[in-house]
Order: C-alpha cells, then sequence, then structure tokens
C-alpha cells in the first residue's frame, strides 16, 4: 500500500552535516535540517558526478549551519512504496555565491558528489598495471586517492584528512552485486606522476568493453556498473501527450564523429622515436554516393598512459561507438506525478513516442541524465529525463550507422 508524504513536511528535505573523516553513519554527523531551502535542483548525468544546488536566505539562521568545503548536505525523497526517505545525494559544499542588496541576501550553494572529489587527487608516485582487470585498477586507484599516506612524496601523511567516503561496489547493469573481475578483459595501465585519478577511471571507462560508473548516496558506493548501467524496461514507455508533457530535441554534429585517432605511449624517452597510434573509422565517412554526410573528425588526446597498440585500439573504438551516430537528445519534463523511485533508472533503455509537428518517431532511448527542480512554496517536484543513444552493439556497428543517417534524413 502506497504511504503518502507525511503531513506538513515536502517530499524533499535537505540536512546538512559535518564532513566525516572516518566510517560512520549520517545520524552522527547531522547538524540541522534546512527547512527555508529554496530553488533545489539535483542533476544526475550519465557517468558524470551529480550537482546538488539550493538557496537560503543569508539571514536565515540555517545559513550559519552550512560551510564550503567543511559540511555535507544530505537530499532525501519521500518515496511512498517504501515509505521512507531515501537518499538522493550526499556531497560537500563546493561553491556559494552570496548576492545582497538593500532589501535582501541571499546565498546559493552548490555541491558535488564524492565521485567529483576523485578529480582532486593526483597519484604523487604513478601505478603500473599489467594485464589487470579494470575492476582491480579501479579498486587500487579510489584506495590510493583515499589513503594518501601511501600515496605521499614526502613521509607527512595527509590521512585522515584524504578519507573520502566512497566504496568500490562492482555491480550488474540491474545493480545487483557482480563477482570481481569475472569475464572482463585484462588492461595494461601506466599511469605517471600527477595522474588525475577521475580521469584515469574515466578513460577506462570508456573503452570498448568498459563500464560505468556512479555513486549511490545510501550506501556510499562508486558502484562499477559492467558491462553498463541499466536495463531494458518494459514497465516504463515515455509517450508525448501522456506520460511526457513538454520536450526538446536537439541534433548536434558536435556529438557526432565518424573518425576517431589517438595517440599513445611509444615506451621511448627520444621524442624522435615513431608515437603509437590507433584510427577508427565508419564507412560512411567516405561513402558519399550512399551517405553523403561526408568525413567528420575527433581526436582523443587522454592516451599518454598506453603502451599497448590493441588497448589503444579499443580507446579509439569505444570513442566511435558512442559518438558515430548522428542521434537526436531529448530533454522531456514528465508529468507531475509520473515518476517513482527506480521507475525509471540511469542508463535505462525505455520506449519513446512521439508524434507532433513534423516528427513521428516509435523508437528507444536510454536514460542519459536525470533532473529534479522543487517548488518550496507547493513541495511539487519537476522531473527532467535526458535521453540519448543506445549503447551500440559493436559487431553491428558499421552496418546500422548507415541505417541511422538514412532515417534521421527522414524526420
Amino acid at each position: 500500500m502506497a504511504s503518502p508524504v507525511p503531513a506538513g513536511r515536502g517530499r524533499w528535505r535537505l540536512t546538512v552535516h559535518r564532513r566525516a573523516f572516518a566510517a560512520t553513519t549520517n545520524n552522527a554527523t547531522i547538524l540541522g535540517e534546512l527547512a527555508g531551502a529554496r530553488g533545489v535542483r539535483l542533476d544526475r548525468a550519465w557517468n558524470t558526478p551529480a550537482t546538488l544546488t539550493f538557496s537560503l536566505d543569508g539571514a536565515d539562521p540555517q545559513a550559519g549551519l552550512v560551510d564550503e568545503l567543511v559540511t555535507d548536505i544530505v537530499a532525501w525523497r519521500w518515496d511512498e512504496t517504501a515509505a521512507a526517505d531515501i537518499i538522493m545525494f550526499k556531497g560537500p559544499v563546493c561553491m556559494s555565491e552570496d548576492q545582497v542588496n538593500e532589501t535582501s541576501a541571499v546565498v546559493t550553494f552548490t555541491c558535488h558528489d564524492y565521485a567529483a572529489m576523485l578529480a582532486r587527487r593526483l597519484l604523487c608516485h604513478g601505478a603500473i598495471f599489467g594485464a589487470s582487470d579494470s575492476d582491480f585498477i579501479v579498486q587500487i586507484l579510489v584506495s590510493l586517492a583515499t589513503d594518501q599516506c601511501k600515496n605521499s612524496d614526502s613521509t607527512v601523511s595527509f590521512a585522515p584528512g584524504s578519507y573520502l567516503p566512497l566504496t568500490v561496489r562492482t555491480a550488474n547493469p540491474d545493480g545487483t552485486p557482480r563477482t570481481s573481475g569475472a569475464g572482463l578483459p585484462q588492461r595494461d595501465r601506466t599511469y605517471y606522476d600527477g595522474t588525475n585519478v577521475f580521469t584515469a577511471i574515466d578513460e577506462l571507462a570508456r573503452m570498448v568493453n568498459g563500464f560505468d560508473y556512479a555513486v549511490d548516496p545510501r550506501n556510499d558506493y562508486l558502484n562499477i556498473y559492467w558491462p553498463a548501467q541499466g536495463v531494458n524496461r518494459g514497465d516504463v514507455e515515455l509517450v508525448y501527450g501522456s506520460s511526457i508533457a513538454t520536450f526538446t530535441r536537439t541534433v548536434n554534429s558536435a556529438d557526432y564523429a565518424n573518425y576517431w585517432r589517438t595517440t599513445g605511449n611509444n615506451g621511448q624517452s627520444d621524442p624522435g622515436m615513431p608515437q603509437l597510434e590507433a584510427e577508427a573509422w565508419n564507412s560512411d565517412a567516405n561513402n558519399v554516393g550512399e551517405t553523403p554526410v561526408g568525413v567528420w573528425m575527433s581526436d582523443d588526446s587522454g592516451s599518454a598512459d598506453i603502451t599497448n597498440a590493441s588497448q589503444l585500439g579499443a580507446i579509439v573504438n569505444g570513442d566511435l561507438g558512442r559518438s558515430g551516430q548522428l542521434i537526436p537528445a531529448y530533454t522531456v519534463t514528465v508529468r507531475p506525478g509520473w515518476y517513482r523511485y527506480g521507475y525509471p533508472n540511469m542508463g535505462d533503455t525505455v520506449p519513446l513516442v512521439v508524434d507532433a509537428g513534423r516528427l513521428n518517431e516509435n523508437t528507444t532511448v536510454r536514460i542519459m541524465g536525470m533532473a529534479w527542480t522543487l517548488d518550496a512554496d507547493t513541495g511539487a517536484e519537476d522531473v527532467e529525463l535526458t535521453l540519448g543513444r543506445i549503447l551500440p552493439d559493436l559487431h553491428h556497428l558499421f552496418r546500422r550507422s548507415t541505417t541511422a543517417i538514412y532515417a534521421l534524413t527522414r524526420r
């Protein structure tokens, strides 16, 4: 039986917490609830750290509870099915902006989840991996980022200041636990001093047979989804005029490239030695008789740690797989009350039916982004979904590329 939002409160709650530098619970660190928060918005995107923004009256005593860098914000959303608040976001306050005039003072805060903190951690001694699966590599990289007493150039320990509340968890596409390393391809990696940890993980994810990643704020997990996050959903359908209230459709050539190239590490100290290079392209790059789009080139410049030619090829083929088809992107606002927690999830593939204006589409799309915007006065939420390309099956990539471009020209 569904349990409605309890009386006297909104669907969403924000609480402020002391940042923890050791394993603990949210109850142990809570400082208070931000009942006066306005302009609350939570943005999630595929393989991207989540962002929470909100505003407070600068004269409100609650504003004094929030302190840049030293406090966490936890966003809770009431779920009717679970009859409980579910944590939707947890992360430190990373930015603030005070706007003050003669009649008001408003402060806006921006928070990022703890995946973003990996972008502020560097490898001080580098790391070398030979024939290792990506699960193992990510585990070690996150461990080095978290335990900087093992990773400092000096004898100074940064623990506990380097602590991050992230536990790497290997997951199936539906989020259930997965045996670490089972069935994954082997990678060789040489990470030099100063390598950005988040960049290293993201580059691993983008390879052919890579993975997806996201923070689960309920358990402080960094989930590593393989082969990808999300499942085919038969219980969710996006239909304009029914579940979809409004939408924007965008086709952008900046998201398309039918030729990719990258340069790796030749393993030689002599810069005059031949470079290790790889390239990949679709047949439509120079098939103007059938698909007159021409060649659209792009490059991947972040491969200096790759010394293996086949793995360098996996990078450009992964890039080609994501951008080698010109596919419309949609941003849709769903009807009030339609969204339920988990319906859908990030990465899920769902049917999309649009019959409006020049558009007549009945297709399948992937959930690539989710955003919640709250009305502080009514407690209502607007839910936006970003819909994009289906993960390509590379075995069929070249055959499907031509079909996709032809289909696009008829829309």
